[in-house]
């Protein structure tokens, strides 16, 4: 007989069916300007379950939803590779940014393709096509048909580096139900942080199925790409994957502050805000270059705008400092793990509910500071600017905390290994 939570849990499964054939309609519109915006069409299609790789290769399929997703996927998708030659790996993204990541990060031989949208006829195309072996959900995907699809045809699938933000634990009842039935699909959660493990206990994951192996995203990948050091004759400050009124803020500080002869370097998390983000900044009266428009870095220049994609982590190992972004403001900050392993000290806002094991790793090993709020950030940042042999003090620090936990992939590859019954001969 079913139980009452389990009939509240299907409720929240036919309302979510419903919702999503309601807004099919707009999904087919959305699509079509985003393939066209784009310029690739394999977004549309393959949102719909069409033109997919197909095949009876059986392949290891990864699912990385963001572009940090991606990059942290990649020590991971290193590791998988050299381990199983013989097996075939695809990849799926749902951005054209995403997308564009993978082609110029992921190793040739690796497959990328477009997740499907969670519609019944898209998961089953999905499924039919790629046939895999093992699924492997970075971080905090939840989607309930094509999880479904893949626990009908008994295949193990596997969230990595699992976590969930405070938002999600407070979400609408029904939600809540529909994830704890998703998570019944779910054959291993593999979380970053035991407060994480918890979290997803709490959503309704069985405990047996929840354990804690550390954040994947403490590894590097192996034979990575050069990075090739930026010369603007200049020592910079970066700030990394900025947000809307982060960069005013920023900019507004960094004119009220006694920078010296630093530079201050913008790279948003979403590029194609430049001309919002000029407009924004304009009435500062500051001389901005723009990377996109090859313009010249002066001893005039105040700040340097990046909007070009796949950049990042060279500007990343240049920089006297690294002010990490989506901190200032309510976005739960984003990677410090990436500028840290590159010897860099850490500068974010009050916000980082998205990396707070992280951040706290750092913040009491000193390879880091805090600032509680955006008033704070140019007394702060004065203070450093200040003090160059401490900062790059911290930035050794912030690379030795990094290196202390080298053995966090290790553990991920022998639990995927188990789980998904891969054998290694």
């Amino acid at each position: 007989m079913q139980t009452k939570k389990g009939d509240r849990a299907g409720g929240a499964f036919r309302f979510y069916r419903l919702v999503w054939r309601l807004l099919a309609p707009i999904a087919l519109v959305f699509n079509v300007w985003q393939a066209v915006r784009a310029g690739d069409s394999r977004l549309f299609w393959q949102r719909f379950g069409l033109s997919l790789p197909s095949g009876d290769d059986a392949p290891i399929w990864l699912h990385a939803a963001s572009v940090g997703e991606l990059i942290a996927a990649l020590p991971l998708v290193s590791a998988l590779r050299q381990q199983f030659p013989q097996l075939p790996l695809v990849v799926t993204t749902v951005t054209p940014t995403g997308a564009r990541v993978a082609a110029e990060r992921l190793p040739p031989e690796v497959q990328h393709c477009y997740l499907p949208m969670d519609l019944p006829g898209a998961t089953k195309r999905f499924a039919r096509a790629l046939k895999p072996r093992a699924a492997l959900i970075m971080e905090t995907e939840l989607w309930p048909m094509l999880f479904s699809r893949m626990a009908e045809a008994g295949i193990p699938l596997i969230i990595v580096n699992g976590r969930l933000s405070r938002r999600t634990l407070d979400t609408h009842d029904w939600v809540k139900k529909l994830y704890a039935s998703c998570l019944q699909s779910v054959t291993r959660v593999l979380a970053r942080s035991e407060a994480d493990a918890e979290a997803y206990r709490r959503l309704g994951m069985p405990a047996e199925r929840v354990e804690t192996l550390g954040n994947v995203k403490f590894s590097s990948v192996p034979g990575r790409r050069e990075i090739v050091p930026v010369d603007f004759r200049r020592s910079f400050v970066l700030a990394a994957s900025t947000h809307e009124d982060e960069e005013y803020r920023l900019a507004d500080h960094w004119r009220r502050i006694e920078h010296g002869e630093y530079l201050l370097v913008i790279a948003p998390r979403h590029p194609e805000r430049r001309e919002v983000i000029l407009r924004r900044l304009r009435p500062l009266s500051l001389n901005i270059a723009v990377r996109s428009r090859d313009d010249p870095v002066t001893a005039s220049t105040d700040i340097y705008l990046i909007d070009t994609l796949g950049e990042l982590e060279h500007f990343m190992a240049s920089a006297m400092l690294v002010f990490v972004g989506g901190s200032l403001v309510a976005r739960g900050g984003h990677n410090v793990l990436e500028p840290a392993r590159l010897g860099k000290a850490v500068l974010f806002g009050p916000w980082m509910d998205n990396f707070g094991e992280e951040s706290r790793l750092l913040l009491e090993a000193g390879a880091a500071c805090q600032v509680a709020d955006a008033t704070s950030l140019g007394d702060v940042l004065e203070w450093m600017l200040s003090r160059p042999e401490k900062v790059e003090a911290m930035g050794r620090v912030a690379r030795h905390v990094v290196e202390k936990q080298g053995e966090v992939l290790h553990r991920y590859l022998d639990a995927i290994i188990r789980y998904c019954e891969l054998d290694r001969d």
